[in-house]
């Protein structure tokens, strides 16, 4: 990967995230988004992790730079590096930047991997929208909780929330969902669509001055200045300090560790089995002493997967969920670097 140290004079690209489970029309948004800066003259480069209900040969022409990461979500697998995505595609100097997540993406890491981006181009988060299928978001109140969480994770985490297929609600259904996405998330702009066509001017303003609120407050988790490591806890830590406060977000508690030594594999795998409920997220970089590959792996409803890379950052893991003790967890894994 080429450093470059982000210019003062290179003008910030703006960086937009669309999240929403596969169906909600976050392709139909990105294709609309897409097509408005194209016939203001404008280029937008596009990253799509999932296709949704807009095939890709639909997406309009005219140039437009186009990243594939099909091979997993784009917040937890090496396979698929968003961060060097957004690289590559900064040197193109395109007007602005558009990316598709999947469903199934973290918010919080998808901020976090623009935020540490911007650390080597001249790009910034200018908006996180979240596209919410109306009738699915009934139906999913109903099902399972946890899908249902991941679901509000994204809609709480939004600069801009779409209640997409508004024609498909009852009156009455249409001012539930708009009052329960206010109760979720009261700061975001709302619009209220049929095939995700939102409002002239509902994203005006994507330039270097328009930073979202969401980019700058990440930004403070990421490396300080002194080449110490940011948790969000208002405090900094050289590598290997375990973050012993862990940090809020809205409803999300995220427990951060950094680990001086190699772990057993056997014993890693074990505690993630062991963890509670109430921890449904965990993502990180290990190390063991009995393989010979460093580790990328998440961790999400009781299922861990593990892909071997050749990272250089350091080890690093997090675990995002409610109401459990970090003081535990932190113990058990200072435990398992003294096996």
């Amino acid at each position: 990967m080429n450093e470059m140290i982000p210019s003062a004079a290179a003008p910030s690209i703006p960086v937009v995230l669309l999240g929403g489970f596969l169906g909600s029309g976050k392709t139909t948004l990105l294709a609309r988004l897409a097509e408005r800066f194209r016939e203001e003259g404008k280029l937008a480069a596009v990253i799509l992790n999932e296709l949704g209900d807009v095939a890709f040969d639909e997406l309009p022409a005219g140039g437009m730079p186009v990243s594939e990461l099909l091979s997993g979500c784009i917040c937890c697998s090496m396979k698929a590096d968003l961060t060097a995505e957004l690289l590559q595609l900064a040197d193109r100097r395109p007007d602005a930047i558009l990316v598709e997540a999947t469903g199934a993406a973290n918010p919080l890491e998808l901020v976090e991997n623009v935020m540490e981006a911007s650390l080597h181009r001249p790009l910034h988060l200018a908006a996180a929208i979240a596209v919410v299928d109306g009738p699915g978001l009934l139906q999913l109140r109903k099902g399972s909780r946890r899908t249902y969480r991941l679901l509000t994770d994204g809609i709480r985490c939004a600069t801009h929330l779409v209640l997409n297929k508004a024609d498909k609600l009852h009156p009455e259904e249409r001012v539930e969902l708009e009052q329960l996405l206010r109760e979720l998330n009261g700061r975001a702009k709302l619009a209220v669509t049929v095939r995700a066509a939102v409002p002239d001017g509902w994203l005006d303003g994507l330039d270097a001055s328009g930073r979202a609120i969401a980019g700058e407050e990440i930004r403070e988790r990421r490396q300080a200045p002194d080449g110490t490591s940011g948790c969000g806890c208002g405090e900094t830590h050289a590598a290997g300090h375990a973050c012993a406060h862990g940090e809020r977000h809205e409803h999300l508690l995220a427990v951060s560790y950094y680990p001086e030594r190699p772990f057993d594999s056997v014993a890693f795998e074990q505690l993630l089995r062991r963890l509670p409920d109430a921890v449904y997220r965990a993502k990180g970089i290990v190390t063991f002493a009995d393989t010979p590959s460093r580790y990328l792996f998440q961790y999400a409803f009781r299922e861990a997967d593990f892909v071997p890379t050749a990272s250089a950052a350091p080890d690093a893991i997090v675990f995002i969920g409610e109401h459990f003790s970090r003081e535990e967890l932190l113990r058990e894994l200072a435990e398992l670097e003294r096996l």
